[in-house]
């Protein structure tokens, strides 16, 4: 039996067998039917030495032609192997694939029998302040995860919520029977009586859907303000140390309040008569530390949170009024022991929430005359926490506060831009509205030497003395632009090749430039468009500040201003004062403070000035160094911000100990106004 590779090719068509190839290069037909007899075959040929090759083909073109094809014969064969195998392992994961999609077809199919998880929480109608609220869980209510049918509707989760918040037709708010019911979804618009679960999930494409059960009682007799109160803000308390009224950094945001430092930590206060009786909600707790310092200042501190009500899933439910239930705002309950918002011409205090201090401002402000603030008249200032409670402290610290918090909210919601920004116009803001924001911005510098230094210079120039003066419009809008933006556009001018043209003429297309950029027109641009971002736009906004800022100096300069208020490590260290003879703690501590001035960036260094003297600016003229000798829980800093004190523990044993504490205090964003 000759082998099989004589006659059959070991590749494709275009291959001869090892016969037919010898027939083409003339061989001999003995020495054919001999290399048949010696089984001589094409892998043979490739191991075969070069004698042994000569004794069958003597001419040296037949033996280099031979082995040649041989090997070529071994490349297909092994190409063809490799095919061979992957064509296997391809049928095998389809046929796998289409096993599987049979599997998923069947599960899928299971699937669609299968119901759909909600959440359901409970809303209750006040009748007096013709809105709802939301019941917490501890009134019985809460948000709760359960499993119903995707076909069910209105009426069915109504059964099923009344069976969670109404367990045997009761609940703490009344029975069953003394209500009426209507669901409403995530959005607190009713649900209609057609759709069902699994059409909405399908239209809203949410992972869990939430529904309210809104109940209304259909006769008012028993519902009192303390009672809805209960459950309007969750009511912080706090253990020995301190009770929480104080500035949160995300104030509506109450999850957050597990990430705050266990270690008692401090921020500023406000001068309070130590003898002064306390007001509602401010009574020391027993076994408050009480510590008599020289200063009439209250204190500042973090303390540890025992919240009952951490724990819920769902933060609390905006107030919303029943006669625009798809608006959603904040609302706040009035409280009868926070005196009311100032009036003109009385000495009644402004009353600032925590959690809505833009808003609260501007109102207070609307009502006030642009004369009482020429005149400099002062006003007193009381912050509410967001758990309900008013602040402790009142005077000038507290109105630094305020201003600063203001132009803090203003920046984010009202502006635009990074390092340097410029207000934008909002549909809701009217004359009025900005006429508001610029006697707030004159009421500041009159009365706290406060002045928004991160708005444009030229825009600010524009509004105050309608030409731009020492301010430079191009430096401005590269400040306003982001960082990335910025080193573009700065390498660009510098030389125009630095960056790939598409790069400059993506950033310039952000701000709607129509031109095609070139080294020759680029800076010629970027000061038109600076100022239609800086001057242009906002135009509408100069013309309204205006009205109030014109009564500012004619020698009041903006640059100089600015300069003056804007922070730096070397202003900040040059602002402490200290006794003139230190033991050798009180020299060791002195010297961590400086050194942790100095170490500081730009944020923190704001931070470290807003702890010290509540105004993130340099709007005091000196901060005085005091020290004692806490040690253990009880150490931390301490701050007066009315009359710009900062007190400091002499234990700490080394420097990183002090950054690491003074740093937990600037970076955790709340800080708690106590009295001592």
């Amino acid at each position: 039996m000759e082998p099989k590779d004589w006659e059959d090719s070991a590749g494709g068509s275009d291959d001869i067998g090892l016969n037919e190839f010898l027939m083409s290069r003339g061989l001999e037909d003995k020495k054919i039917q001999e290399l048949k007899k010696q089984k001589i075959d094409w892998e043979t040929i490739l191991v075969m030495s070069d004698e042994d090759l000569s004794q069958f083909f003597p001419t040296y073109g037949d033996k280099v032609a031979v082995v040649s094809y041989a090997k070529q014969w071994e490349r297909k064969k092994q190409v063809n192997a490799r095919k061979r195998t992957l064509f296997e392992k391809l049928s095998q994961k389809l046929s796998s694939k289409k096993h599987q999609t049979e599997v998923d077809g069947n599960m899928n199919q299971n699937a669609a029998r299968q119901t759909r998880k909600i959440e359901i929480g409970w809303i209750d109608y006040n009748h007096s302040k013709k809105e709802y609220k939301q019941v917490r869980t501890k009134g019985g209510g809460g948000v709760r995860k359960v499993s119903v049918n995707k076909n069910a509707k209105n009426i069915d989760i109504i059964r099923e919520a009344k069976n969670l918040f109404f367990p045997n037709g009761t609940s703490l708010r009344g029975k069953e029977e003394e209500f009426s019911f209507k669901v409403m979804n995530y959005q607190l618009i009713e649900m209609d009586n057609v759709s069902t679960v699994g059409d909405i999930y399908k239209c809203t494409k949410f992972s869990v859907l939430r529904f309210y059960l809104a109940s209304t009682k259909t006769q008012v007799d028993c519902y009192t303000e303390s009672d809805e109160s209960e459950s309007e803000l969750p009511v912080y308390s706090l253990g020995d140390e301190a009770c929480i009224v104080g500035e949160m950094s995300n104030a509506g945001d109450f999850s957050s309040i597990d990430e705050f430092p266990s270690t008692s930590l401090v921020e500023a206060a406000c001068s309070l008569p130590l003898t002064s009786t306390p007001t509602p909600g401010s009574e020391i707790a027993k076994g408050d530390e009480v510590i008599h310092l020289s200063s009439d200042d209250s204190e500042v501190k973090f303390g540890p949170f025992s919240d009952e009500d951490i724990g819920e899933a769902t933060l609390p439910l905006l107030v919303v009024p029943i006669s625009n239930v798809a608006s959603v705002g904040l609302e706040c309950s009035s409280d009868p022991s926070i005196p009311p918002q100032l009036e003109p011409g009385t000495s009644d205090p402004i009353i600032i929430k925590r959690t809505n201090v833009l808003n609260d401002m501007m109102d207070a402000f609307s009502g006030i005359t642009k004369d009482s603030i020429v005149k400099k008249t002062p006003f007193t200032f009381r912050v509410k926490h967001p758990n309900g409670k008013m602040e402790a402290g009142e005077g000038i610290g507290i109105t630094r506060d305020c201003i600063s918090s203001f132009w803090e909210e203003f920046y984010s919601r009202c502006t635009m831009g990074c390092s340097v920004k410029v207000p934008f116009i909002r549909h809701d803001f009217g004359v009025s509205e900005w006429v508001t924001v610029a006697k707030i911005m004159l009421y500041g510098w009159n009365i706290c030497g406060y002045f928004p230094s991160q708005l444009s210079v030229s825009f600010l120039e524009i509004s105050i003395s309608g030409k731009i003066g020492s301010g430079n419009l191009l430096e401005d809008f590269l400040s306003y632009l982001s960082d990335q933006e910025a080193t573009i556009l700065k390498s660009a001018l510098q030389d125009f090749n630095s960056y790939p043209a598409d790069d400059i003429t993506d950033v310039l297309d952000t701000y709607g430039c129509r031109t095609i950029p070139n080294k020759d027109n680029l800076r010629t641009l970027l000061s038109e468009i600076a100022h239609k971002e800086i001057i242009q736009a906002p135009a509408f906004v100069s013309e309204c500040w205006s009205k109030v800022l014109d009564v500012l100096d004619k020698s009041f300069t903006i640059t100089q201003v600015i300069e003056k208020l804007t922070p730096t490590n070397r202003k900040v260290s040059k602002l402490f004062t200290f006794n003139n003879i230190l033991s050798a703690a009180q020299e060791g501590t002195k010297s961590h403070l400086l050194r942790f001035t100095r170490e500081l960036d730009g944020v923190l260094l704001r931070k470290f000035l807003r702890f010290c003297t509540a105004s993130d600016l340099m709007t005091c003229e000196e901060i005085s160094v005091q020290f004692n000798e806490r040690s253990g829980l009880s150490r931390h800093p301490v701050a007066h911000t009315c009359g710009c004190v900062l007190e400091l523990p002499v234990t700490y044993d080394n420097y990183p100990e002090f950054r690491s504490e003074f740093k937990a205090v600037l970076e955790s964003g709340v800080w708690v106004i106590d009295i001592v």
